[in-house]
């Protein structure tokens, strides 16, 4: 796949920003604000979305294809709905598993919420690193369960070895690898210790790791855990489609682990129906090695460049192995937030307990980046 390496300095502001009509009103708060913008079908007319960590680039052309090819009147009659099955195939071939260590959802989220409900309560903790991706912590507290919260370390990485000292009576340790937020990663030799170091003090406890932005990483920070899982009935890995694959809008996830755990998380909670077409494009995206490859070097050329700008500047940034950043702008999230929406951009969320210094930015296209690194040098004037 052949791609036009431009750099940003060459597209104009005003090509991507345009007027944007009706009488929406922007809250100041981020998620009301993301759901006028919704309500308004405003995002692609000239809002600039760095707020959700989705692919600017969307499915490949291969994958687009594949859902033309299969838009038919078959549709209509997909009770139970084709090519299910063959992406549950298609997942456990390309890591060389039986169908029973793969457990489909629409999106991971279901799973994360799953895993939660099915191993932790008020006595059995649910141990996370924070700040993090908070589906689980959320489900925690909604049934009720314990929830012990941890700090990153200094360089913003997840603490393995304090996560570790917490397994102790817990149900669930969760790990995101890349992290979301910080972007930081542990490579494989960190992550089996701790893995070990887990099942051989606390074999009751389960790990959960997040590799939903693995195929954004750098060459060689990461390895998959996958056959941690297949060696530990108590470890279980989680996957998305909705990041590099760029199919957020069609909601395909999936579990890796051994039978007996994913059936556990599938009893727990409802893991939802993958449609015919999402399950299309989900077996030609996984097959699709070329675009995926593509799409993990056009993030970080766009994502060096974003990270320049900002280090140039004197904020500090740390290596990010996803397809956001976490800046240490030394002021609050809200405050650049508003700054930055008053030029149509939108960009993340408060993550407590920094968000009165941080603030996380999604990587758009180049041509949305090269927009956004003017709007932030207004909003940080």
């Amino acid at each position: 796949m052949k791609t036009t390496r431009r750099g940003f300095g060459t597209i104009a502001l005003g090509a991507a920003v345009g007027a944007v009509s009706g009488t929406t009103v922007f809250s100041q708060k981020v998620n009301a604000q993301t759901r006028a913008q919704h309500a308004a079908g405003e995002y692609d007319n000239g809002i600039i979305q760095l707020n959700q960590n989705e692919s600017a680039r969307g499915p490949g052309p291969n994958t687009m294809e594949a859902i033309r090819t299969h838009t038919t009147r078959r549709v209509g009659r997909g009770y139970s709905p084709d090519h299910v099955n063959e992406l549950r195939e298609g997942i456990a071939n390309y890591y060389g598993l039986s169908t029973a260590n793969v457990e489909l959802a629409t999106g991971s989220t279901p799973l994360l919420q799953g895993s939660v409900r099915a191993f932790c309560d008020a006595e059995k903790a649910f141990v996370t690193p924070m700040p993090t991706y908070s589906t689980s912590l959320s489900t925690a507290r909604e049934i009720d369960a314990r929830a012990i919260e941890l700090s990153l370390d200094s360089g913003l990485g997840v603490d393995l070895d304090t996560l570790a000292a917490n397994a102790s009576g817990a149900g669930l340790l969760y790990l995101c690898n890349p992290n979301n937020p910080t972007g930081t990663v542990h490579g494989p030799q960190v992550v089996e210790r701790f893995v070990r170091r887990v099942m051989r003090e606390n074999p009751d406890t389960y790990v959960h790791i997040d590799e939903a932005y693995i195929n954004y990483c750098r060459p060689g920070a990461i390895e998959t855990a996958v056959p941690l899982a297949m060696e530990f009935e108590k470890v279980f890995i989680t996957r998305s489609f909705s990041k590099a694959h760029g199919m957020a809008g069609l909601r395909v996830g999936y579990a890796l682990g051994q039978e007996q755990t994913l059936e556990k998380i599938r009893n727990a909670w409802g893991m939802g129906d993958v449609n015919m077409l999402a399950a299309v494009a989900a077996l030609t995206a996984l097959e699709d090695k070329e675009h995926i490859a593509w799409e993990a070097q056009e993030n970080a050329e766009i994502r060096d460049e974003v990270i320049g700008f900002f280090r140039s500047r004197g904020y500090e940034v740390p290596d990010s192995n996803t397809n956001h950043i976490f800046v240490n702008l030394g002021m609050p999230a809200a405050k650049f937030r508003e700054g930055c929406l008053e030029h149509k951009v939108l960009v993340g969320r408060d993550f407590p307990p920094l968000e009165q210094t941080h603030c996380r930015i999604s990587l758009g296209s180049r041509e949305e980046m090269k927009i956004a690194l003017e709007v932030f040098s207004k909003a940080l004037a």
